[in-house]
């Protein structure tokens, strides 16, 4: 699973899983070693919650048992930080059976306010591909999670670019769906949640 799982996608894990050919643990526990080995060179990630993803693989493999019917059964995913894992769009993803292991970074508006790239204590983010240039908006922490294979999905916020940008930086795919469709912190409905994944098929289970 470790070897194979940076190649794979947000369905076909769930697959697996759903399958019974893998346990909700295994794409945790390789998405988790995956972070380990990548994030002190590329810091995708602000916070990783190795604890609270296990106990979610539990509570996932529990529901199966049950004869859950859950799309997105055992696939980690990452959150951009400050919208959490009590974002509704989060929350449809949690009930589809998705692992969120950690938060992504986003820009520190207050002192950069055009930075292009992820903040934490630990330095910016990574370009995965070219260390010498930045992933991008302000999900870049999510774009650099996708494209180093840490999860095959994470969630971003679009407002004139801000999903697109990075995930193209990072060569990855980011949708920017039809403002209104899904429910977002700003009322003008301009910025709107949506994903950033390894797979075109992804964002539309997503």
């Amino acid at each position: 699973m470790r070897h194979d799982y940076p190649a794979l996608g947000a369905t076909e894990l769930a697959g697996l899983v759903g399958a019974g050919l893998i346990a909700p643990s295994a794409p945790v526990e390789a998405a988790l070693a995956r972070l380990r080995q990548t994030d002190g060179a590329l810091r995708a990630f602000t916070d990783c919650w190795p604890a609270w993803a296990v106990h979610r693989a539990g509570v996932v493999g529990r529901a199966l048992a049950r004869g859950a019917q859950l799309p997105l059964a055992g696939v980690p995913i990452a959150v951009k930080a400050g919208s959490g894992v009590t974002a509704p769009t989060t929350r449809r993803l949690l009930a589809a059976g998705a692992i969120v292991i950690g938060t992504t970074a986003v820009p520190v508006a207050a002192a950069h306010p055009w930075q292009t790239w992820g903040h934490t204590a630990h330095g910016p983010r990574v370009n995965p591909w070219r260390p010498d240039r930045v992933p991008g908006g302000s999900p870049a922490g999510s774009a650099v999670a996708v494209a180093s294979g840490v999860v095959p999905l994470a969630t971003a916020g679009d407002g004139a670019g801000s999903t697109r940008i990075p995930a193209a930086w990072c060569g990855v795919v980011g949708l920017k769906p039809t403002s209104g469709r899904f429910p977002g912190p700003d009322r003008a409905g301009l910025t709107v949640p949506g994903p950033i994944v390894r797979r075109a098929a992804d964002a539309a289970a997503w």
